[in-house]
């Protein structure tokens, strides 16, 4: 495949709505038949007007957090709760973390019981107790403390009003990014790649030599590959397809990931600017990265290190250094 796959560096601030929701247990009154009340039409007491308008008060507090505690599984005795649920579909990629919840629920449930099971053999047989295990455990531990309050410190900051203006300054009113509507033919030799782009110079219907030679997943659409943006192909083909207009197909193979490749340009296209809709978890993931240099020089200016060789001997400079480390 050409086209490459994206992955975020910072996981997003994600609201857990949909944890409140999914986690909401069965109102007893749905259960059992409520008891009927007087028609808000009775007359009933007419020093009160018929309809209340006063602005109703919700007490929610603590739902969120009694939601996530939820026990949705034991193994042995331990509990799996739909928080942990929650945790693990947020750390899913983007593409699959969007899918709905209750597709996602069941097998990621599963995963969570499986290894709840494995930790508990892994601690039966004193896995959890060997150095190495212990020293990745702490690793990981910090690793996540630091990423989380990267995420919050630097998140809280991050308003609706930031990101709008952020979308102004870089979207609004400019032309969207260039696309072309490729066709593609890939195949395992440079040999066969030059046969086909002979039979495409004789005149040979692209879409017929693809479904006919093509090991690309698009071969059974003729190569149809729809419109593509620069940043979603290899370097190799990305600059062989934005070369070329319309109509026309490589008049050599492109080698690109060990296999090569025939490409042709339907249709050529300037996208408007995207709404700020589709942009602001994008806007959002540019300021949190852009925010983390300034978070690690505060954290390295409060703290002092003390470096030391590969014999545990200190190094002179070390302690001093630390300060102009933490500004670098």
């Amino acid at each position: 495949m050409i086209l490459l796959a994206h992955q975020r560096i910072l996981a997003a601030l994600v609201a857990p709505a949909m944890l409140y929701l999914a986690g909401m247990a069965i109102p007893a009154r749905a259960q059992q038949a409520p008891k009927a009340d007087p028609s808000p039409l009775a007359p009933g007491d007419l020093k009160r007007p018929i309809f209340d308008t006063q602005t109703p008060v919700y007490d929610t507090a603590g739902t969120q957090a009694k939601s996530a505690g939820t026990v949705v599984a034991e193994v042995d005795g331990r509990a799996v709760t739909l928080g942990d649920v929650g945790d693990a579909i947020r750390a899913l990629p983007a593409n699959v973390a969007g899918l709905p919840f209750a597709d996602l629920y069941p097998g990621v449930l599963g995963r969570l019981i499986e290894q709840q099971a494995l930790a508990i053999r892994a601690q039966r047989s004193g896995l959890d107790e060997d150095p190495v295990v212990r020293r990745k455990m702490k690793a990981a531990s910090e690793q996540i403390l630091a990423n989380e309050f990267l995420t919050r410190e630097i998140g809280g900051t991050i308003t609706e009003a930031a990101l709008l203006d952020r979308y102004n300054k870089d979207f609004a009113g400019k032309p969207g990014p260039e696309e072309v509507h490729l066709r593609v033919i890939m195949v395992p030799s440079e040999t066969v790649a030059k046969d086909i782009v002979a039979e495409l110079r004789a005149g040979a219907d692209f879409a017929a030599l693809a479904k006919r030679s093509s090991l690309d997943p698009t071969a059974s659409s003729g190569g149809d590959a729809g419109f593509t943006t620069l940043d979603k192909l290899t370097p190799e083909a990305g600059a062989v397809a934005f070369s070329m207009q319309p109509g026309q197909f490589t008049a050599y193979p492109v080698r690109s990931g060990g296999n090569w490749f025939i490409l042709k340009v339907e249709a050529r296209r300037q996208e408007p600017a995207p709404p700020f809709n589709a942009m602001r978890e994008q806007l959002r993931q540019d300021m949190l990265r852009e925010g983390v240099a300034d978070r690690v020089r505060a954290a390295m200016a409060d703290v002092t290190v003390r470096e030391y060789d590969v014999t545990g001997k200190e190094d002179d400079a070390s302690a001093s250094g630390a300060g102009e480390r933490a500004l670098r």
